[in-house]
């Protein structure tokens, strides 16, 4: 049974080792640890999927820039919904802090692109790194 809760400083290490593993839209170099620790307490959050004892994926959200700046599986967790439940985690937190519009962006021909607009993502152009940035508006909270 698959489990999701709030990342932390401990889990670093297996966040850096997922994302070394993607098949797609992989890095030349490992995400920049100083980047994680702040995003997972002063900028944003983080959250984790685990499976038994592992952690499998993992979300980030980013407050000051209504982003969402990681979203990545262990390859043969792909394509089984945690993708979808990991991003509503992120999602979610960003409308609680009442941010009315988000975005987030993935390389060009990659399988994220379908996946985020199968979700609803509006497509609306190109990053300045070349990426295709998506853009989610958020309905007013209650």
């Amino acid at each position: 049974m698959i489990t999701f809760r709030r990342a932390t400083f401990e889990d670093v290490f297996e966040l850096e080792r997922i994302r070394g593993l993607v098949r797609e839209n992989q890095l030349s170099s490992t995400i920049p640890r100083e980047r994680l620790l702040a995003a997972l307490d002063t900028r944003g959050r983080g959250w984790v999927a685990i499976d038994g004892e592992s952690i499998v994926g993992f979300s980030m959200a980013d407050l000051p820039d209504s982003s969402i700046w990681a979203l990545f599986l262990l390859p043969e967790w792909e394509g089984k919904g945690l993708g979808r439940s990991l991003l509503d985690c992120a999602v979610s937190w960003l409308g609680q802090k009442e941010c009315s519009k988000i975005w987030l962006s993935t390389a060009p021909g990659t399988r994220a692109e379908g996946f985020y607009e199968h979700l609803g993502w509006k497509r609306t152009g190109l990053t300045d790194k070349g990426e295709v940035r998506f853009e989610l508006q958020l309905a007013p909270r209650k």
